[in-house]
């Protein structure tokens, strides 16, 4: 028996590597979906009603509703680390597994690319670029960057791309490395290289300020006005987690102020990329397209995890490997 699988919304998935498909088709039959933002809940039943896997990408958002009338689906293998737009509760209640890859594979890639981000804003590369494209010359003093060496980097989260972060600075760049992190206590920030901080003495004391944390009721605006007002002129601020730590008119009023010497951003969906997005106005501001974790490298390694994934469910009737409801009592039989 051959079972259906369906590629949905993924950009990424067997495109680079299509041996990732041809090894599915080993055990399924594939299929690629992409359906559009505004795609009802109607037409995502009909159209994934007879599949029993999914690969999935960030959209669309499988609702109770739609999974409940999934009535053949047996798992979602999501080609990504964010599961913000699948309804667990309910996915674990209709008997469908959800699962992932590990975190790890994306950590040299994010942190490599937070940076790369650093040394850009910090020398500002991107407008060194501008001068020579529009022939601008003999103005290189507004370009006088800054050197890493000594600076201080303050790292809001020390977790799995965090830690990296910290090694490649304190090692390589030589740089006082303090992070912020109440999911951890003094003694593990410490063992990790760092040092302990509030998120207040980080916001008083470093050059450089960059976002390896999870965006939840704690840490949504966990910057704002009364952080900005505290920092050191010209902080360099480097977020890749999410934009919604950061609270946005108190970003844009410190970097009309000058006070902010540079701020990238990966961390924006393409539904939040504006043409008259008021940060895009600023010279010393980069917003990136989301594509930290994507080299070659980590969408080989995303790849071959999905696979395995849906090949312990199909044939090896075990459970994936990193499960996110690990509760769940699958529709179909499994090998404990």
């Amino acid at each position: 028996m051959k079972y259906k699988i369906a590629i949905v919304n993924s950009t990424s998935f067997g495109i680079i590597y299509p041996e990732h498909i041809e090894k599915l088709k080993e055990f399924s039959e594939v299929e690629r979906i992409n359906f559009p933002s505004d795609v009802s809940e109607k037409r995502i039943i009909e159209e994934l009603s007879d599949f029993d896997g999914l690969i999935i990408g960030l959209s669309p958002y499988y609702s109770r509703n739609i999974l409940e009338n999934l009535k053949k689906l047996v798992i979602i293998s999501r080609h990504g680390i964010a599961d913000s737009n699948i309804d667990i509760k309910s996915a674990t209640e209709f008997g469908i597994i959800v699962c992932r890859f590990p975190l790890e594979i994306q950590r040299n890639a994010m942190a490599e690319y937070t940076v790369g981000l650093i040394l850009l804003m910090a020398r500002k590369l991107n407008q060194n670029y501008e001068f020579m494209k529009n022939e601008i010359w003999g103005r290189r003093i507004e370009l006088v960057g800054i050197e890493l060496k000594d600076k201080n980097v303050g790292l809001l989260g020390i977790g799995n791309v965090g830690t990296r972060v910290c090694e490649i600075l304190k090692n390589g760049f030589g740089m006082n490395v303090y992070a912020y992190d109440p999911l951890l206590t003094e003694e593990e920030i410490i063992k990790r290289s760092a040092m302990p901080s509030s998120l207040e003495n980080i916001c008083k004391n470093c050059d450089i300020i960059s976002f390896h944390c999870p965006l939840n009721e704690k840490t949504y605006h966990m910057i704002g006005e009364k952080e900005f007002e505290i920092m050191k002129e010209g902080v360099i601020i480097v977020n890749t987690s999410h934009k919604d730590l950061i609270d946005e008119k108190s970003l844009i009023k410190y970097l009309k102020s000058g006070k902010i010497g540079g701020y990238a951003e990966d961390a924006i969906e393409m539904k939040q990329i504006l043409k008259d997005n008021p940060l895009l106005k600023f010279k010393n501001v980069i917003i990136m397209p989301h594509l930290g974790r994507y080299t070659y490298e980590t969408i080989k390694k995303m790849g071959d995890f999905t696979v395995n994934n849906l090949r312990r469910v199909f044939v090896e009737r075990k459970f994936p490997e990193f499960i996110e409801n690990s509760e769940v009592v699958p529709k179909i039989l499994l090998d404990k």
